[in-house]
């Protein structure tokens, strides 16, 4: 199904734009059911909608894709395993980030993301914003964040003291300490900020249109670009595939270094 220079980019740049093979009707009736019915939005301005897979077989239908699902097998050698569906109205503006903070696997690298555009997107709607080849960088984790000494010391303290009841029940549950996760993303956004100068990459939009797919490896570095026209939508849905034969984490969630895995509620 793919070239082997299409093959050859995505291991190069870490990224790829596919034909996904998703019938029209199906892209627009996740648009009028979620992206303009804004199924239980989970964002505080109901902008982004988390895994509608589970109420929708049209947010389904896309993570499933066969075409996606035969390309990610062929790109990565293993059977992709779709567990997340985030479904956007507008832009995000994020700021850039890697997955691997978020998702990450053993062995490392078996997990990726796939954006549909369920409109076109172009530079003034707030499409994506990469950096082609990061993807090859080392993964910089919450070690690296609080090993710089002004955000090691903003670093948050654990919400209940480690041997409470509700931090010991918690990490019966094989989860980490009880932490403030928003507040350490926001150190790990800040450190990202200062590597991107450093990287000497410089970045890209994936401008696509409606009915492509954005494909792009864990480690990619990305976000979202500046809504240039906020009288704009950018109906989108990123889903999210680790891989069979792996272990799965979540390292923000543990940010105390040690590795507590996860069973991933797949998409079904």
């Amino acid at each position: 199904m793919l070239t082997p220079e299409q093959k050859q980019q995505f291991d190069d740049q870490g990224y790829l734009v596919i034909d996904p093979q998703i019938d029209t009707a199906v892209i627009d009736g996740v648009v009028e059911r979620i992206g303009n019915g804004l199924l239980l939005g989970d964002g505080p301005d109901q902008q982004r909608i988390a895994d509608a897979w589970r109420r929708d077989a049209g947010a389904r239908q896309i993570a499933k894709a066969p075409a996606v699902l035969a390309i990610l097998e062929e790109l990565y050698g293993r059977k992709p395993l779709p567990f997340q569906t985030l479904n956007f109205r507008v832009g995000t503006q994020q700021k850039e980030h890697s997955d691997t903070v978020h998702f990450n696997a053993a062995p490392a690298g078996y997990m990726c993301g796939v954006w549909v555009a369920l409109e076109d997107i172009d530079e003034n709607n707030g499409a994506v914003i990469y950096y082609p080849g990061s993807h090859k960088l080392r993964e910089w984790n919450m070690a690296d964040v609080f090993a710089e000494p002004d955000l090691g010391a903003r670093r948050p303290k654990p919400l209940y003291p480690p041997l409470s009841p509700k931090a010991l029940r918690h990490r019966l549950k094989g989860l980490g300490p009880l932490l403030d996760t928003t507040a350490e993303y926001t150190l790990y956004e800040e450190f990202i900020q200062r590597q991107l100068p450093k990287m000497g990459i410089p970045p890209a939009l994936a401008t696509i249109r409606k009915g492509q797919a954005f494909v792009w490896a864990a480690n990619l570095l990305h976000g979202g670009s500046r809504r240039n026209d906020l009288s704009r939508t950018r109906h989108s849905q990123v889903s999210h595939y680790y891989f069979e034969g792996c272990k799965y984490h979540r390292p923000l969630l543990n940010s105390d270094g040690k590795t507590r895995y996860f069973k991933p509620d797949w998409v079904v």
